[in-house]
Formats: structure tokens, sequence, C-alpha cells
């Protein structure tokens, strides 16, 4: 009988950090659901990117547009000026075609789909962990702040390995938490080496954001991807930096 007793007190201690994680993830989600974009909200974002090609050229470009998000979806605003320079970029290149475009590339990825989940995060990262396992919690300071690293474990894409063959893989989610469970900070990592054929590929993501909770959303306000990227020996690099500054509505109908 005692011999049960004590076996069923070891087997409740070994379930104990399941529980908690099992809770921890559930506590999230909850947070998550109730940030919802209900407010409407004004901002610009200021973008910065370095790109480094396969052929060792560099190049930067920097640019900021307007935002509006509320009941009618959202708005995005572009000065005259910037599609000026876009356009005269565009000139340039149509006479030389090795003349860079490294404005119109940039605005090439500011599509709605790309700049949506800044200024409404909350279903974003719910989505990042539907599939993702969670592998360790702890404490750890963001920002010089106390707060929860919940470590989560991601699955390689089903599609990645139609496309190759895959000899490693990383992915990784974490999500920092404050006092009160809300986010504060997500980092996604994922590393993939394989090869196609006789071709050799390295690629790897590394994109972090800082958020904040403004009025009834979660917000990022900012946003540091480095992306590399390895076919066949030549290598390449694209560091894009993006910050959110709120900024009264009426002052947000244009960028520059």
């Amino acid at each position: 009988m005692l011999r049960r007793a004590i076996l069923v007190m070891l087997l409740a201690g070994l379930a104990l950090p399941v529980l908690a994680r099992a809770d921890a993830v559930a506590d999230l989600r909850s947070t998550l659901n109730r940030l919802q974009a209900t407010q409407p909200l004004a901002a610009t974002v200021q973008v910065s990117s370095t790109v480094k090609s396969d052929d060792d050229k560099t190049t930067h470009a920097q640019l900021q547009v307007s935002l509006v998000s509320g009941k009618d979806g959202l708005s995005m605003g572009f000065s005259p000026d910037l599609l000026q320079r876009a356009a005269h970029e565009a000139a340039a290149h149509a006479k030389n075609t090795d003349t860079p475009t490294p404005i119109t590339d940039l605005l090439g990825e500011l599509s709605p789909v790309s700049v949506q989940p800044m200024v409404d995060f909350a279903p974003v990262l719910l989505r990042q962990l539907d599939g993702a396992t969670l592998a360790s919690e702890h404490a750890e300071a963001y920002d010089g702040k106390p707060a929860h690293l919940l470590l989560f474990e991601v699955p390689l894409p089903a599609s990645a390995s139609k496309q190759m063959t895959i000899k490693h893989y990383t992915g990784q989610l974490k999500v920092w938490l404050a006092a009160d469970g809300v986010p504060v900070a997500m980092q996604k990592i994922a590393e993939v080496k394989g090869r196609k054929l006789l071709i050799s590929i390295d690629i790897g993501n590394t994109t972090r954001y800082a958020l904040k909770v403004i009025g009834t959303r979660l917000v990022a306000v900012s946003r540091h991807s480095e992306e590399t990227h390895s076919v066949f020996g030549k290598a390449g690099s694209n560091v894009t930096d993006a910050v959110l500054t709120l900024v009264p509505a009426a002052t947000a109908q244009s960028g520059s």
C-alpha cells in the first residue's frame, strides 16, 4: 500500500512541470485573445535595409510610410518624394540594368501582408504557437526588466523537405513575458541546411520583435530581421529594421 502511494506521488511530481508548461501556454493564448485591435491606430514606420548580394555588392535603403489601422482596415501612405525616388531608380535601371534599385526593392517588401502584423501582433503570435512545442521556460530579464522566457521548438514545414534533402534544421520561437503575462518581445529562428541535386543550400533567418500594448491591441514597435543564404558556395545577406512611431491620426496621411 505504501509502495503504491509513493509511486503515485512520484508520478504526480513528474507531471507537475508538464502541467505548469501547459498552463503557461494556455495563459499566453488567453492573453493574446484578449488583445483585440478594436481601437484605431495611426503611425509611421521607418524602414531601413542593408543587402549584400552574392557578388559582394552592398546596397542600403531607408524610407518611411504612414499607416492607419481601424474599422476600415489598413491604409498605407507613400509621400510624393518617396514615389519620385523610386521612379528615378526605375529610370536609371532601365538605362543600365546593373544599376541597383534599393528603394524599389524595399517598397516591394512593404505589402499590407508584411505591415499588418506590426499594428496587430496578437493574431500573428497565436498562429506562431500553432504546432510549436514548449521546450523550456525560465526567468530572464528583457530590456533590463524582469521577464519570463518561453522557449518553443518549431517543426520543419512539410513543404521544405519536398524542395530539397534536409541535412540540418533548427527552428525556435522565444517569447518574453512581463509580470502581467503580456508578451514584450518575440524572436523566431530558422536555420536549414540541405541539398538539391548537387547544390548545397544554407538558409538562415532570425527575426526579433519588441512588443507593446497600445490601447486594446498588441503592437510591434520594432522589428529586426537578419536573413542569410548560401547556394552553391555563393553567399548573401539582408538585414532589415523597422521602427513604428505613433502619430495623431490627422497627420498620418502621408509618408516621406
